[in-house]
């Protein structure tokens, strides 16, 4: 069994691209995470760089945003 674990910097990385899309759509966490089916505080502490986002939740925010995975973490 293998397990996977995110750096920091890729949690941060990760967190703040949710951050900016998320205000570049005018929403806000509350607003979010109803959407993708999350509590507040979780993406809250996701988009801090504090928790790991599992790859069906980061699945569920880029579909939110319109965008596949693969373009979710373009430039990431």
């Amino acid at each position: 069994m293998y397990s996977f674990f995110m750096t920091p910097s890729t949690r941060k990385a990760i967190g703040a691209k949710i951050r900016k899309l998320r205000e570049e759509s005018n929403l806000t966490q509350d607003k979010l995470a109803l959407m993708v089916g999350v509590e507040r505080s979780y993406l809250a502490k996701v988009e801090a760089g504090t928790r790991n986002a599992s790859i069906d939740v980061l699945e569920k925010i880029a579909g939110g945003f319109g965008l596949s995975l693969s373009e979710f973490f373009s430039g990431i």
